[in-house]
């Protein structure tokens, strides 16, 4: 039996009511080193130890490493901010206030706005 760690990002998308999202291998941990696709506004990385018997693989369980990852061009805002911003809505500002969300993540294309917890997600600088 020999292990195997396999390596794969999930890619997340704006969709019609929630966000879709799709996985992709992998090769390095480094998120710099993941290509971008067209629409994608975000990824998370995970990691997997899988066990080969022979022609068996058995896949273990999956574990994220590092936090949420941003595209570069996503852009951050305070609610001060946001209620400045010409895009803002009320209902974004209400689920702001409400949800005590002190920060929100444009999308790479200044839509999409997402809570941002800088602990748990982070806007990745250009390679």
């Amino acid at each position: 039996m020999d292990k195997v760690t396999a390596r794969y990002v999930t890619f997340w998308s704006p969709g019609s009511f929630v966000a879709g999202s799709w996985n992709r291998d992998v090769q390095s941990a480094d998120p710099l080193a993941v290509e971008w696709p067209d629409r994608a506004y975000a990824f998370t990385m995970h990691e997997r130890d899988d066990v080969m018997d022979g022609p068996e693989q058995f896949k273990g369980k999956p574990r994220q490493i590092g936090p949420m990852y941003y595209h570069p061009d996503s852009k951050v805002e305070t609610l001060e901010e946001v209620a400045l911003n010409p895009k803002c809505t009320s209902i974004l500002l209400s689920n702001m206030r409400g949800n005590k969300w002190s920060h929100i993540v444009w999308s790479r294309w200044g839509n999409w706005p997402q809570p941002f917890d800088a602990e748990k997600s982070q806007v990745l600088k250009r390679a």
